[in-house]
């Protein structure tokens, strides 16, 4: 009776990990699609002390675009820059093989592995969050994009 018991169990266990398996896959797919498409820089804000403080955007900086396509079973993201006098000079990264989990993207430019925390506002508005050095001092910057209809 033990045995069965045991056996019952242990399949019981099994079922368990594998549904959540699923479940967390099903919740990477949902995160994917969410980003599929383009998304502009709309704001940019940053802390200086306990206040929140906006930077206001260059003309260049404006034109500073995410995009992500589906392609065969992963997400690509693509990076494009603006430049120069009147920001004519137009580059953009390769595209980019994109691994979307809870909170944070990452993945591969040329030989350093990215890793950037994100954060869901609306179906059209998310940032990503990151600390760089402002007057001095470490500082926690958010980025804002919005999604391009």
């Amino acid at each position: 009776m033990k045995k069965i018991f045991s056996i019952l169990f242990f399949c019981l266990l099994i079922i368990s990990c594998q549904s959540q398996k699923i479940e967390a896959q099903h919740n990477e797919e949902d995160k994917a699609k969410y980003f599929l498409g383009t998304w502009r820089l709309s704001q940019k804000t940053y802390k200086e002390g306990l206040e929140t403080k906006v930077y206001n955007l260059h003309e260049c900086m404006k034109q500073y675009e995410l995009i992500f396509e589906a392609k065969v079973e992963k997400t690509i993201m693509t990076k494009t820059f603006a430049t120069g006098k009147d920001c004519q000079i137009k580059s953009q990264s390769e595209g980019l093989a994109v691994k979307i989990s809870d909170g944070s993207f990452s993945y591969r430019e040329e030989d350093l592995k990215r890793v950037e925390h994100y954060k869901m506002y609306s179906q059209n508005k998310f940032s990503i969050i990151y600390r760089d050095i402002i007057n001095g001092n470490v500082t926690e910057i958010e980025d804002f994009y919005q999604r391009e209809k």
